[in-house]
């Protein structure tokens, strides 16, 4: 198997930092007696029964890599081993011209992948001191390296202390995402307010955003109903009951509602459009429901009315505050 994993194969989270272009191409023979120990990810060092093994291969190793500042190995200290009990004093290599953190990345990348395989222990305080160096990495792209699970992952980071990249982090397709979208909507919502005809890029720019979400607030924000007066705000039992909102406006909002791809193209959201509809027909309507209900039924059927007025109010709460 290559020691030198091959990008095009690879998952999207060799993305995050692109480690193979500071591999050299070429391989060169190093004595190995000018190479030092490697910065390993493994807390126990080598497996000298590993080691033994690999010295009774005839085959040849694929080429180890050695970090070219510090001549240190970053991936191959078994291969280096083995090649020294057989008494050998040169070894293949190819150089990483990274630093320190990225050659310890690339380690832990590697022997996750081939090789020994590395304990639980180990990724996990492999983990930790990634988290250290590249806190911007996010709970997914880390799990890809580390070989741990994703939840696995984020328990370890909330031990840890909070370091200055708390407000986004880097996925493994490469991406920025807040850590927060909720906030960054929140900015989103007031930068609009401010600059009603400010373009999607100034909107996600200004708030953090990606295009894409910085067209969904602007579509939330036209869908909203504009505040009421408060001096003419009536009690909500009243505005339901005599038709006051089921103006003209109300009617166009509600037709953007259900021309809305993401509300047509879901059973709930259908739901939702049918429900306000029939709500809307019943208003402009009420006058003759409220004759064609018998009399010994309306005590009833006023009472139903107000508990459903009320369900519907705490449903419309619970929308604003989302």
């Amino acid at each position: 198997m290559s020691t030198v994993p091959d990008l095009a194969n690879e998952d999207r989270a060799d993305h995050f930092l692109p480690l193979q272009r500071y591999i050299s191409e070429h391989c060169v023979s190093l004595p190995i007696g000018s190479l030092l120990p490697a910065d390993s990810p493994r807390l126990n060092g080598e497996s000298m029964e590993h080691i033994r093994l690999l010295a009774e291969l005839d085959d040849e190793p694929q080429p180890i890599i050695v970090h070219q500042q510090s001549m240190r190995v970053i991936d191959g200290m078994h291969r280096l081993r083995a090649r020294a009990e057989r008494g050998d004093t040169t070894i293949r290599a190819r150089y990483f011209t990274g630093s320190d953190s990225e050659a310890f990345l690339f380690a832990v990348q590697s022997n996750t992948r081939h090789g020994l395989p590395l304990s639980r222990e180990d990724r996990r305080a492999a983990a930790e001191r990634i988290i250290q160096s590249f806190p911007s990495m996010s709970d997914r792209a880390l799990a890809k390296f580390t070989g741990l699970a994703q939840q696995t992952v984020a328990r370890i980071r909330q031990r840890l202390p909070p370091t200055r990249s708390g407000e986004a982090r880097i996925g493994v397709d490469g991406r920025v995402r807040p850590v927060n979208p909720k906030e960054n909507r929140r900015i989103a919502e007031e930068y609009l307010r401010e600059n009603p005809h400010a373009s999607l890029r100034e909107i996600a720019r200004a708030a953090n955003i990606s295009p894409s979400t910085a067209q969904d607030v602007r579509r939330r924000a036209t869908l909203r109903p504009s505040a009421p007066d408060p001096q003419s705000r009536q009690p909500p039992a009243l505005s339901a009951v005599d038709g006051a909102g089921s103006g003209p406006e109300q009617l166009r909002h509600l037709e953007l509602l259900a021309r809305d791809p993401s509300v047509r193209h879901t059973d709930t959201g259908r739901m939702l459009v049918q429900w306000l509809r029939l709500t809307t027909a019943v208003s402009k309507n009420h006058t003759l429901i409220v004759d064609s209900v018998p009399e010994h039924c309306s005590a009833i059927a006023a009472r139903a009315m107000r508990v459903c007025m009320a369900h519907l109010e705490e449903f419309a709460t619970k929308l604003e505050q989302r």
